[in-house]
């Protein structure tokens, strides 16, 4: 078995983050799985498993006795040549075997057998979950960094056209309104601003938190493929930065060209995500597995009147002040105990697990139905919101250009200009958050079918190092990992086909 443990005792030191290291999600999904206590829960979880496995095969292991005493002998023959009362030492030693028990070890082994399956199932999903964990938390903060940037910009437009109001006010070109008016929305800009890298530095502690690396120093985050953003003005709206602009000084930096985000293609259709998740998932192997324990479990006590078959050897000592005797002894027993009403509920009760335990497995699977179809129609929608949020900026910027430039003339007022600007910054911060939603729906996806559209276990090396072999591989395998796609194997194990 592997163990977390033996990456310690292996001398393999866990890797630290320096201080603005980038990181790629890769780096991140690494961090977490190399440092989550969740993770390894579930690996004590399947070292208490495999442990009950071998504590049920041990039944049809020898049981080795050995004693030692005094016993008091009283002898009530007055003729007796000795004492009448004496304390004797003894000693023995016993070797108990269990030759068969017509059924109830094999099912009790296959009961646990079972159950160590659905914990590994179980350590398998918790990589799958900590990967997803780590996928929504990096998606928040680069969200949160597109807003940020989105609301600096919007101080400097309007720090911009606060000071030429200022001078059109002085030359009487506009009224005196026109400045308190571009007052105030600076003011609500630079409030929008604070509340933005509030948003960015909580999304970033919640990043933090799933790579569980508290008290590690600042770091930052490379961009994805598929949430690419970056800020541009035209040097006609912003033509310098006012000295009064609040210093952000950002915790991460994410290269960005704006409307660049590439867009994944499916490789399957609806019918197919749905015929994956049900290959896929560990979720549903626990239940599965879960299921086949507790058949094995109504076979375990059906026969537990069943007798045992056992066979003993035993040599004990005895000395008394003149002899000494000694005796060996060997037996074959059968022996069984029948409790017939206590035996009957027991089989109800089991029974009744069985019946829950498949009750759960339609449940789920009703479920994990409509979360893929939802989540399939959700990456389409998204998908198809991405390139009208980008025409929408487009058209904004254009028709904030001709406003800024007719108020710039005389011929366009405050108001005008005002909208144009909020119809501006609005745009670019829906396109922002469809770019996140288009991602998060991906990662939803993703968890959904428990099928990877990136092989971020293999890219994630060091992670997975201290792994056992055997279960990785059947991860990445299941989750369609490997660079070339193949078909789920048959995760449909027979009664008496348990691993290991």
């Amino acid at each position: 078995m592997f163990s977390f443990s033996h990456m310690q005792a292996c001398g393999v030191e866990r890797a630290q983050i320096k201080k603005n290291q980038v990181l790629s999600i890769q780096d991140c999904v690494a961090f977490a799985i190399n440092n989550s206590p969740v993770i390894k829960k579930y690996e004590y979880n399947l070292e208490i498993a495999n442990s009950n496995v071998g504590i049920a095969k041990s039944v049809y292991f020898p049981t080795l006795g050995a004693g030692v005493g005094i016993y008091q002998d009283y002898n009530s023959n007055k003729n007796y040549d000795g004492s009448s009362n004496r304390e004797l030492p003894s000693a023995a030693v016993t070797f108990n075997q269990l030759i068969w028990n017509f059924g109830k070890a094999s099912s009790l082994i296959k009961m646990e057998q079972f159950y160590r399956l659905g914990a590994e199932y179980q350590f398998m999903d918790s990589i799958c979950n900590t990967i997803y964990d780590v996928k929504s938390k990096y998606y928040a903060v680069l969200r949160a960094q597109g807003l940020v940037e989105i609301a600096k910009n919007n101080v400097l437009i309007n720090e911009k056209n606060y000071e030429r109001a200022k001078k059109y006010a002085e030359s009487g070109k506009r009224t005196k309104i026109d400045v308190v008016n571009a007052e105030v929305y600076l003011s609500e800009a630079r409030i929008a601003l604070v509340d933005a890298q509030n948003e960015y530095d909580n999304a970033l502690a919640d990043l933090g938190n799933s790579l569980f690396v508290a008290y590690a120093p600042d770091f930052k985050i490379k961009e994805v493929d598929t949430f690419r953003f970056r800020d541009d003005y035209p040097s006609s709206i912003l033509h310098s930065a006012s000295s009064k602009i609040v210093d952000v000084a950002f915790k991460t930096g994410v290269e960005r060209n704006i409307l660049s985000s590439e867009l994944k293609k499916l490789p399957f259709n609806l019918e197919r995500a749905i015929e994956l998740a049900y290959k896929s998932s560990p979720d549903l192997w626990v239940l599965e597995s879960t299921l086949k324990a507790m058949q094995q479990s109504v076979l375990y006590i059906k026969r537990q009147y069943y007798p045992d078959l056992t066979g003993n050897v035993g040599y004990g000592y005895n000395n008394t002040k003149d002899l000494s005797n000694n005796n060996l002894n060997m037996s074959v027993n059968l022996t069984s105990s029948l409790n017939i009403k206590q035996l009957k509920h027991e089989i109800d009760r089991a029974m009744a697990e069985v019946n829950l335990a498949s009750n759960d497995i339609d449940h789920f699977r009703q479920n994990l139905y409509f979360s893929v179809k939802k989540a399939y129609i959700n990456v389409d929608k998204n998908a198809r919101q991405i390139p009208a949020a980008q025409e929408k900026v487009r058209q904004a910027l254009e028709n904030f250009e001709l406003a800024d430039k007719l108020y710039d003339d005389g011929e366009g007022d405050y108001i005008l200009w005002q909208n144009a600007r909020e119809n501006y910054n609005n745009s670019k911060m829906e396109y922002v958050d469809t770019l996140y939603h288009y991602n998060m729906s991906l990662a939803d996806l993703e968890i959904a079918m428990h099928y990877h559209l990136d092989d971020l276990h293999s890219q994630a090396e060091h992670a997975m190092h201290y792994h056992h072999k055997e279960i990785i591989e059947k991860l990445e395998e299941s989750l369609h990992c490997q660079r070339e796609h193949h078909e789920h194997p048959n995760h449909e194990h027979g009664e008496d086909d348990p691993k290991h």
